[in-house]
């Protein structure tokens, strides 16, 4: 198909509003997506956030668009360090094993990688360099081997969070241990702390801020001006209010990005994911109860930059959703010859245009995922309507199956026609309860008894409540959940039931 007519349309966080595509050069797209820190193994909200650029780029590649797509590993930091004491091992071997585990996450939910997975650990000249230039250029200075950002040296701050300094000083303040002159200044090089993974610099030994990676990377990589940076909305400030800040202060183009796409975050019980409260659901747990494909439906089923609430509901209807458009798609290949080489009619090429065309102008509206999801729902209603009427030929139910898979695939659906539905077996269920009480080491007494395995489970979610261990609390309740055992709380104690439908 020709998407030579096609103008992409998004909205910019930077203009607060939908605006036209405009490219820094012709048929190419520059983006650079804000990636995974990887002290932990990777929860669902880390793959809906890859889901959504993977998406955008296949988009822009659908209408003829070369993409440059980077992304980051910030495989240094706080959290890595602490974590890495935790583990009993080096903050470089925690990385490596939790980058792994990302990545073959991404694999199982088919996502096309970057150009290139840019770590931080691999930037250190570029950013020391950038350091460097922003204090000869007045708008950094060095204290006690830290280096930090004058905010107030840069007059546009605030510009993509739409906060004035005035509002950013309520409640700013310098933390025990900070050197800096001003509460809203932020540091682009921490001095080195014994034990920590240090490298050299004018300032001595240290590492870099969380800032400037991605500042130094993306110049790097995909240069001044840029087209597109990305990343969730719990980024927007301050990691890349300062991104901007000490780029553009370094550089002095403006602007760094040309357009900022910001997706929405998950939420689990409509409470925003959290590993500070407990409520994160592993990407490997919803994985090993659904199918990439349904969970990638489910993610695109709302628009991008909306919050989505992960719950069994809305993946049982996700589920039904995609199931009803494989076995369409088996029915349309297996359609019966009725005039076999008769040519498609004016009416069918109409049809089939019209969704085409109609999916590529949700694409071309701001990414809009679920209205061109709605056009594939509509095209199966249609094709089954015309299957059962005989009103379609072989030729006919084929191009339509051509037309439908098409767009399908352009969105990262993979094997579409293998796609799982099993529900889970008793025998299963029972299994993976079982391996709960492996998991938090609950005494079983060697019962097999699916009832009396979950009031074990419940007993030890008491427990962790009554030893205020929330997090623990709160991560059991959710682990069953995903096995559509759900926990109902009283003051008569907690009951549980199981949904008649388990994905």
């Amino acid at each position: 198909m020709n998407h030579d007519n096609i103008n992409i349309k998004l909205y910019d966080t930077l203009q607060a509003e939908k605006v036209l595509f405009v490219p820094r050069e012709k048929n190419k797209v520059n983006m650079y997506v804000c990636g995974l820190t990887p002290s932990n193994y990777p929860h669902i909200g880390h793959a809906r956030t890859a889901v959504i650029f993977d998406v955008i780029q296949r988009i822009f590649i659908r209408f003829g668009y070369q993409v440059q797509y980077c992304s980051n590993f910030t495989d240094i930091d706080d959290k890595i360090i602490a974590r890495s004491k935790e583990e009993g091992c080096t903050p470089s071997e925690l990385a490596e094993k939790y980058i792994k585990a990302y990545l073959e996450s991404m694999e199982k939910l088919n996502i096309k990688l970057p150009s290139c997975f840019a770590r931080v650990t691999h930037h250190i000249p570029e950013i020391v360099d950038i350091v460097d230039t922003l204090i000869k250029k007045g708008f950094a200075y060095e204290s006690e081997g830290d280096v930090y950002f004058r905010v107030r040296s840069f007059k546009s701050y605030g510009k993509l969070s739409k906060r004035s300094t005035k509002e950013l000083l309520v409640g700013a303040r310098i933390e025990p241990g900070e050197k800096k002159q001003d509460p809203l200044d932020f540091a682009l090089w921490k001095a080195a702390k014994e034990g920590e993974p240090s490298w050299d610099s004018p300032w001595g030994k240290g590492r870099p801020g969380w800032h400037i990676e991605c500042s130094a990377m993306s110049l790097k990589y995909l240069g001044n001006s840029f087209d597109i940076h990305g990343g969730a909305q719990d980024l927007i400030f301050p990691h890349h209010e300062n991104e901007i800040a000490q780029a553009e202060a370094y550089s002095g183009i403006e602007p760094f990005s040309r357009y900022w796409i910001h997706a929405g975050w998950v939420t689990l019980n409509k409470e925003k994911m959290s590993k500070s409260i407990g409520n994160v659901f592993r990407l490997s747990d919803a994985l090993a109860i659904v199918h990439p494909n349904v969970l990638r439906f489910f993610f695109i089923s709302t628009l991008y930059s909306s919050p989505l609430d992960y719950d069994v509901k809305g993946m049982n209807q996700a589920s039904k959703a995609f199931e009803r458009i494989v076995s369409t798609l088996e029915r349309l290949k297996k359609c019966p010859k009725h005039v076999s080489q008769s040519p498609i009619d004016t009416a069918e090429k109409d049809y089939l245009n019209t969704i085409s065309q109609s999916f590529d102008q949700a694409l071309a509206d701001n990414f809009n995922t679920p209205q061109a999801l709605s056009v594939v729902m509509t095209g199966i209603k249609e094709a089954n309507k015309r299957m059962d009427n005989g009103s379609f030929t072989q030729k006919e139910a084929l191009e339509t199956y051509s037309v439908l898979m098409d767009c399908l695939e352009s969105l990262g659906f993979f094997g579409i026609e293998e796609t799982n539905f099993a529900v889970l077996s008793e025998n299963e269920l029972d299994d993976k309860v079982k391996a709960l009480l492996q998991k938090y080491q609950i005494e079983n007494e060697a019962s097999d008894d699916l009832d009396q395995m979950v009031l074990h489970l419940i007993a030890f979610r008491k427990k962790c409540r009554d030893e205020k261990n929330f997090r623990l609390a709160d991560e059991v309740r959710l682990e069953l959940s995903a096995l559509n055992i759900h926990l109902e709380d009283s003051k008569d104690g907690t009951k549980y039931r199981i949904s008649e439908e388990i994905i």
